[in-house]
């Protein structure tokens, strides 16, 4: 099973290299060199708000499940789970966060429903902006189409039909297994303040993906700000699935995809794809300084179940 998870996001590496083969890597280089210094600088600078404005987010969201953290703490802690998120599968590293708060935790399960919860605020933003994404696409470019057979439409009606029997053959075990869960997770008292969380959210969204159009402003790259900004979180989405390591591959061919869209180059959506990547790397090293400084292993992951 492993090695199969490993050959599926292996996917995206074998994707990017291909793209660097057909596009041509000292063309993409060329593409990167238009980027200057200082709009790197200050992109890392918004990357590092953004990422302030989530660290309180989630100490709102913890409050409100009796889990007191300072405010340094919890910037500290967030920036900690940023980096392991990125070095472990399916972000899983994220939820070492635990580990570092452990002793204000009321109970595991409302912990890990404090994490959850915060990952859903990410989830339903980066649907909002999508749904807004798709629609706007849709009225320029007539992205989606009616499928012009009832096969398809047969096909999800069937699929449809046996996650739909599934559930119901299966619904006893899956409330016994849910409803310790359901309920620690639905323990908060964020009342008003999920309009504030979520505002947070929207915000250091509209600053983590507006980075793809400061870089692109910067490259002096002629394309549609609203549409590449808008298109950046359906590439948020894409990158989400299980079959890259840090999006490699996935973000480059969604760039590439939105670039068409407006007749521009490959070498640019590369290129800009890329600085990013760098840019990601780079701000997550308060977050690997942290962590060197008061390590764990992630095998200690297992504790906090």
């Amino acid at each position: 099973m492993k090695r199969f998870s490993f050959w599926i996001k292996f996917l995206g590496v074998l994707l990017f290299s291909f793209l660097i083969y057909k596009v041509g890597w000292s063309e993409t280089l060329d593409s990167m060199k238009k980027i200057s210094i200082y709009h790197l600088i200050m992109a890392i600078i918004v990357y590092w708000v953004a990422f302030y404005l989530k660290s309180v987010r989630w100490k709102i969201i913890s409050a409100s499940y009796g889990i007191k953290i300072l405010g340094y703490k919890a910037l500290k802690v967030f920036f900690i789970g940023l980096f392991l998120a990125n070095i472990t599968p399916g972000k899983l590293g994220d939820f070492g966060r635990l580990f570092y708060i452990k002793d204000q935790l009321p109970n595991q399960k409302i912990g890990w429903s404090s994490l959850i919860m915060d990952r859903l605020f990410d989830l339903i933003s980066l649907a909002f902006f999508s749904l807004i994404a798709i629609w706007y696409f849709q009225i320029n470019f007539r992205i989606l189409k009616l499928p012009s057979d009832y096969l398809s439409i047969i096909l999800w009606g069937v699929v449809f039909f046996i996650i739909v029997l599934f559930i119901i053959i299966f619904s006893k075990k899956i409330k016994k297994t849910i409803n310790p869960w359901w309920a620690a997770f639905n323990s908060h008292a964020l009342g008003y303040k999920s309009i504030l969380a979520f505002g947070l959210t929207c915000l250091s969204m509209i600053l983590i993906y507006g980075v793809f159009n400061y870089m692109a402003w910067g490259m002096d790259i002629p394309i549609d700000h609203l549409g590449l900004f808008l298109g950046t979180f359906i590439l948020g989405i894409l990158t989400l699935l299980p079959i890259t390591v840090l999006g490699i591959g996935v973000r480059e061919t969604s760039l590439i995809v939105i670039f068409q869209l407006y007749n521009l180059p490959a070498k640019d959506a590369i290129a800009l794809s890329l600085i990013i990547f760098l840019l990601q790397l780079i701000a997550l090293i308060p977050g690997a300084i942290w962590f060197y400084l008061s390590p764990i292993q992630l095998r200690q992951l297992k504790e906090l179940k």
